[in-house]
């Protein structure tokens, strides 16, 4: 195969980074992510193969993919996913591999994971109280969540990275509570705005007022040289924009995809946990890999892949989808599943 050849777009986006829901099943019912009673759950054998899964990234990762990224749902409830990492990390040309996890069962695979090859990690963790933990993820376990953010950080991940939405209202309070945590264990910790797209919530802390805040506390609090709106193209990830501290190794970025939206240059793909590639979040046109995976050419997947590539649209619809009827109910049919 040709390996010379990228996988772009017809914007010209190189498209490089994969985000792969390995199940659409967790152990949470996050408010802003699935209904309390839960959502229709895959069948098994609706679920897309370990084995697919590698074959796809193979393929991609002879056309310029390198970054893969795992979600789910929570990827570590799927069986198999230790192993899995570690054949995913053999695959020529995949030279960063992350997870996204709630990390309620992080302490029990931080281990093993590491061991198998992932070095970096993305922690969701919307609360450090346990009373507003509970009450975003309508379960318990924040101890568990610390428990596994401190021994990654003992055993070596770098950089370990906690995902955090802001909801008026519910721990907006919590900013500078944050700010400590992060600064305390040298994190890389990230405000997302968020999508008002659960059906729970409607009013979304954009990320300017976020710094605004953190600047009122700390003073040394600046932007890194290279960061996003300062210099783009020095920058490895453009979706981030990064502030440091003159007396911490701590990390503050912020996540805007509704004030700042970086459309412009995505070179994401998201792959369901049923097999389905999707182009973008926001638009609901799907493409059934597992269906072409049945070429046993591994070129002839290529160009059926590159041929769905060129449909990418150049931004999200957000805005349009937001005034349909019935939206407000429309990522709890998915979120599960796609990984965000």
């Amino acid at each position: 195969m040709d390996k010379l050849k990228p996988l772009t777009d017809s914007h010209g986006r190189n498209i490089t980074y994969l985000r792969v829901s390995i199940t659409d099943r967790c152990n949470l019912r996050c408010v802003y992510c699935m209904p309390e009673s839960g959502v229709n759950l895959l069948n098994h054998d609706e679920i897309i193969s370990y084995e697919d899964i590698l074959r796809f990234v193979s393929v991609l990762a002879n056309h310029g993919v390198n970054k893969v990224r795992i979600t789910g749902g929570e990827p570590l409830v799927r069986r198999g996913v230790v192993g899995f990492i570690e054949r995913l990390s053999k695959i020529e040309g995949i030279s960063d591999i992350s997870m996204t996890t709630n990390g309620v069962l992080l302490d029990k695979f931080v281990l093993g994971l590491y061991d198998a090859g992932l070095k970096r990690i993305n922690i969701s963790l919307d609360s450090l109280r346990e009373d507003r933990f509970h009450r975003i993820t309508r379960f318990g376990g924040l101890q568990s969540v610390f428990n596994g953010i401190k021994l990654a950080g003992k055993i070596g991940y770098n950089p370990i990275k906690i995902n955090t939405v802001l909801i008026k209202g519910i721990n907006d309070d919590e900013i500078e509570s944050f700010v400590n945590f992060a600064r305390e264990f040298d994190l890389n910790l990230r405000f997302i705005e968020y999508m008002p797209v659960g059906g729970n919530i409607t009013e979304t802390i954009m990320s300017k007022e976020i710094e605004e805040k953190i600047r009122s506390i700390f003073s040394d609090f600046s932007l890194i040289a290279g960061s996003q709106n300062n210099n783009d193209n020095a920058y490895e990830n453009p979706v981030s924009k990064d502030f440091g501290f003159k007396d911490s190794n701590a990390i503050i970025g912020f996540i805007s995809p509704l004030s700042e939206h970086f459309c412009g240059d995505c070179n994401r793909l998201r792959l369901t946990a049923s097999g389905s590639l999707r182009l973008c979040l926001f638009y609901d046109n799907e493409y059934n890999i597992r269906e072409i995976l049945g070429e046993r050419d591994d070129e002839v997947v290529f160009e059926k892949v590159s041929d769905i590539i060129q449909l990418k649209q150049y931004k999200h619809n957000f805005n349009e989808k937001a005034k349909k009827p019935g939206f407000l109910s429309w990522a709890n049919n998915f979120m599960n599943e796609i990984g965000g």
